[in-house]
């Protein structure tokens, strides 16, 4: 029974935390319009046949539903207007607002960089997946290489170091070892950064599969 129970436990276990999570991020951005709905909701003309004043939850599943639809539409418009009109202007001036400030332009600036190289989507933020000795020499770790240039900074200091490798912490990847190596230390492996993450998270319970030969 307890091999059962623990199976079935680790079937739903990822179906549990994706709702938990979903409907955490869904409350998050519906809260703060579901008062101002619920008073629409509530004053709209009722008919006789059927009214909403006596649905409760009826009303918060509404409001919760019409408050989405409001911030789906808001994002759409914003992302045209940012794209076609004004708001490019507006942004453009923001981010002169902020990168003057003291203190804060470092951190505005920081969050910026990164987010332009993450999203931006003109280059892969991690180009592949290798191994590579740490924390010392008879042990490997998984990592991803980041970047094949390294600034003058770096190599004119140590010129054998040739790219820069990002070292993932286990089970909790978002920190982690930045390692700047030679290349010839770093050992590629056939896999998706997808697949390594998994492995990652897991601890390595979860195996990746070998990406086919022409993936990049």
């Amino acid at each position: 029974m307890k091999k059962y129970f623990f199976t079935g436990f680790i079937t739903l276990l990822p179906l549990i935390l994706t709702c938990v999570i979903v409907i955490w991020l869904v409350e998050l951005v519906t809260t703060p319009l579901i008062g101002v709905i619920q008073d629409i909701l509530m004053h709209h003309p009722q008919t006789p046949f059927f009214s909403l004043a006596n649905h409760d939850v009826l009303i918060k599943v509404l409001s919760h539903m019409f408050a989405l639809a409001f911030w789906i539409v808001v994002i759409f418009i914003l992302g045209f207007c940012s794209r076609e009109f004004f708001l490019r202007s507006f942004l453009h001036l923001t981010d002169r607002l902020f990168s003057r400030l003291p203190f804060i332009k470092k951190i505005y600036k920081i969050s910026h960089d990164l987010t332009k190289v993450v999203f931006s989507g003109k280059e892969k933020t991690f180009k592949q997946t290798v191994l590579v000795p740490f924390p010392h020499k008879d042990t490997f770790a998984l990592g991803f290489v980041t970047s094949e240039t390294l600034p003058e900074i770096f190599t004119k200091q140590v010129s054998a170091i040739e790219i820069a490798v990002f070292v993932p912490t286990a089970p909790h990847p978002m920190s982690g070892f930045i390692l700047l190596t030679p290349k010839v230390l770093s050992y590629p492996v056939e896999i998706s950064v997808e697949d390594a993450f998994k492995f990652l998270i897991s601890c390595g319970v979860i195996h990746p599969i070998q990406a086919p030969a022409n993936e990049t």
